[in-house]
């Protein structure tokens, strides 16, 4: 992942802080870090699923 999808992640899901203490912290506002958070998630999702289906038809 990109650093700051790296640093939204770890922040909130490992750290739990709010979207407001995270926008402010990463000097973002809260929608992009929604979407970061989301696309983050996407990504770590997609590949979980190709490594886990790997070899299966």
């Amino acid at each position: 992942l990109p650093e700051q999808q790296r640093m939204i992640i770890q922040l909130r899901d490992i750290e739990e802080y709010d979207f407001d203490e995270i926008a402010k912290i990463l000097d973002m506002n809260n929608t992009a870090v929604r979407v970061a958070l989301s696309r983050a998630r996407k990504t770590i999702r997609e590949k979980l699923t190709n490594t886990h289906n790997y070899g299966i038809k």
